[in-house]
């Protein structure tokens, strides 16, 4: 078949697939697919006044298939606009798949860099590939394909999800490799979008950071750049950053810091915004070893919250929600200052059937480092609940009491030089996201209360604690 008609395929079926999805885990503000399975962002670009959004998807199944790059894009990066989906296995040297990628404008055209995967004697086979675009919606993939057909001696089979980006009037590509058992991301260079130069390895583990690094972005950031990466072979799956220099003359990429970008069980893949001002980043709120109890309703994956970097005045990475986040209150639940001497407050009840909540907590950060502060948020149904709290200098997450979701305790470090500590819970109907005042301080999860309905208190240990506690009611809008 054709690419087009590999494509209308894939609308046929995902429309009728999308017809029967009723499920009570369905997203109020994340997006999600209208059905079958997701996982990675790709090609993440502001585009004709649109922030685009693709994304690996698999339309003819709710479990990882071959993949086809699904299409959504956003004015607010809230409400979402599903689109045709925009690339599909079609040609030899992508039989067995379309897989990650990112995208670029240049002169008015929208171009997708992705890796075609085909089957040869067992194995994968991945090369780079291009596609291009005028209106932002129907793609033509190049007839030079594969643009890069095979990795070199630096790198493995495993050589995929380029990231492309401009500096100082040149292209650059970062792609995601491995060797020896160690991650690195493996540089190429380009005047055109169309012949690219290999530089050689950008940055490779230190031999304790996976021995694969998929998803690479390379991006500046204040007077630093950042390397995000996603790394195989480590205990669970996670993403990592690192701060450093930039030599692009050298094509090397020099750490001086790094850590986990989202402490939770359920963030991976992350990829940031090409055309943008700010640094804005989604990553695939899923996890490949956990649970999904939404393939049996016929869809899988969904997207985190839109997020920005940013550096604080210590040169730290800070993780927000967007800006935009802001818009999805639609009625303030509560809002009250309490003082909490070891007793417990109890709280609106979250129901999340229909909408989703915010709350904000606001505490003293030199009386709260002392003890603890905790908000439990018990199913109404089945009577177990989950914890999101601060003890001592950190945040975390306790779901070990919950059997709707992986259960763990999950935490993050806080900045001890806080005045005041903020804590931002995202609910939504099965997800949790949570942001603190620390570097990359955030943890997410995707959990499944099986009523939908969620009764909250807080609580405090160490003596009296001022809280200041703000509720809202958010709309449903992706």
């Amino acid at each position: 078949m054709t690419h087009e008609e590999c494509l209308a395929r894939a609308e046929r079926e995902l429309a009728a697939s999308a017809a029967e999805v009723v499920d009570t885990f369905r997203l109020h503000y994340h997006f999600m697919p209208p059905a079958q399975w997701m996982n990675d962002p790709n090609g993440l670009v502001y585009f004709e006044g649109y922030y685009h959004v693709f994304y690996q998807h698999h339309p003819f199944g709710s479990a990882w298939g071959p993949m086809y790059w699904g299409h959504a894009r956003s004015r607010d990066l809230i409400t979402s606009e599903h689109l045709p989906i925009a690339l599909a296995p079609s040609e030899d040297y992508d039989a067995a798949g379309c897989f990650s990628g990112s995208a670029v404008e240049a002169e008015g055209v929208l171009h997708l860099f992705y890796t075609g995967v085909r089957e040869k004697g067992g194995q994968l086979v991945q090369v780079q590939c291009r596609a291009t675009s005028t209106d932002g919606i129907h793609f033509e993939k190049d007839p030079s394909n594969p643009l890069i057909g095979e990795p070199p001696s630096d790198g493995s089979v495993d050589f995929r999800d380029p990231k492309v980006w401009r500096h100082g009037g040149r292209w650059y590509m970062a792609v995601g490799s491995g060797k020896d058992g160690g991650g690195r991301v493996l540089l190429y260079r380009s005047d055109n979008l169309s012949s690219w130069d290999y530089m050689g390895v950008l940055a490779e583990s230190d031999g304790t950071q996976g021995s694969m690094w998929e998803c690479p972005d390379v991006f500046p950031l204040g007077s630093k750049h950042v390397l995000l990466v996603s790394p195989m072979g480590t205990r669970g799956r996670r993403v990592i950053y690192f701060l450093g220099e930039m030599d692009y003359e050298a094509g090397r990429f020099t750490p001086e810091s790094w850590g986990e970008l989202d402490k939770g069980p359920d963030f991976y893949a992350s990829q940031t915004f090409y055309g943008t001002e700010r640094r804005i980043l989604l990553a695939w709120m899923q996890s490949w070893e956990g649970r999904i109890p939404t393939q049996e309703h016929r869809w899988a994956g969904a997207l985190t919250l839109p997020r920005e970097l940013a550096l604080d005045p210590a040169g730290r990475l800070r993780v927000y929600p967007a800006a935009e986040a802001a818009g999805l209150r639609i009625e303030l639940l509560a809002a009250d200052a309490l003082v909490l001497n070891g007793e417990t407050a109890a709280l609106p009840p979250c129901d999340l059937r229909s909408s989703g909540v915010e709350l904000v907590l606001g505490a003293d950060g030199a009386a709260v480092s002392g003890g603890e502060l905790a908000i439990r948020f018990k199913d109404m149904g089945s009577g177990e609940w989950v914890t999101v709290g601060i003890r001592g200098q950190r945040l975390y997450l306790d779901t070990r009491a919950a059997a709707w979701g992986e259960r763990g305790c999950y935490s993050s470090g806080l900045a001890p030089e806080q005045r005041s500590q903020e804590v931002r819970i995202f609910l939504d109907r099965s997800s949790l996201e949570v942001f603190g005042e620390g570097e990359a301080a955030c943890i997410t999860a995707r959990i499944y209360p099986p009523s939908g309905v969620l009764e909250a208190e807080l609580s405090s240990q160490g003596g009296p604690l001022k809280v200041d506690l703000a509720m809202w009611k958010l709309q449903a809008r992706s």
